[in-house]
């Protein structure tokens, strides 16, 4: 399966509501770009105030998916840590288990992710 980078921001935006179910977060918009890494750049509305995420993340497929990732997040003016504000979020979500370096998720299906030039290359088990 190849999911080109428009499609990844697509798929994000209609999932973001699944994993991050908040009525007063709510993503605007998402800009995602693919070479050996992604790219993250996002546009939240956070609690009535304007909030900026940018982020990097490299993505490994052992016996779960695993997502080393690092970034700030904007908050009006003051600049989180990534990791500590997902930490947050996601720390009740049984999907999603948060370590310090990166995020993993269970992985029955996913034999194998390749990032390169635009493109997300998925091949399944």
């Amino acid at each position: 399966m190849i999911i080109k980078q428009e499609e990844l921001e697509k798929i994000c935006l209609n999932l973001y509501p699944y994993f991050f179910d908040y009525k007063d977060i709510t993503l605007h918009d998402i800009n995602i770009k693919i070479d050996d890494y992604l790219h993250v750049k996002a546009n939240l509305n956070y609690y009535n105030i304007e909030t900026k995420i940018k982020a990097i993340a490299r993505v490994v497929v052992k016996d779960q998916i695993i997502i080393n990732f690092d970034g700030i997040v904007k908050y009006g003016f003051i600049n989180l840590d990534l990791k500590k504000v997902l930490t947050e979020l996601i720390k009740d979500n049984p999907y999603l288990q948060i370590e310090p370096d990166c995020i993993k998720i269970a992985n029955d299906y996913i034999k194998e992710i390749t990032l390169e030039d635009g493109l997300v290359k998925i091949e399944l088990k």
